[in-house]
């Protein structure tokens, strides 16, 4: 059983701005008019291999699988 209602998740997603998140940990640079790139907050990286799409709302790591 799921801790948290599945309509319960899609509002802090609505509500959260992926780019601030993730900005204030990691540089990020836009890539496309709805896409930004940097390093992986998740792993030591040294070359940008995180990807964030925000129209899509979701972000992937080519390094760690993130």
């Amino acid at each position: 059983m799921s801790r948290y209602a599945d309509d319960s998740r899609e509002k802090v997603r609505e509500a959260t701005d992926i780019v601030d998140l993730v900005g204030s940990r990691t540089d990020l640079r836009r890539s496309g008019p709805t896409r930004f790139t940097g390093t992986c907050p998740f792993h030591e990286d040294r070359s940008p291999s995180f990807g964030i799409d925000v129209d899509k709302g979701v972000y992937h790591c080519f390094g760690c699988g993130a």
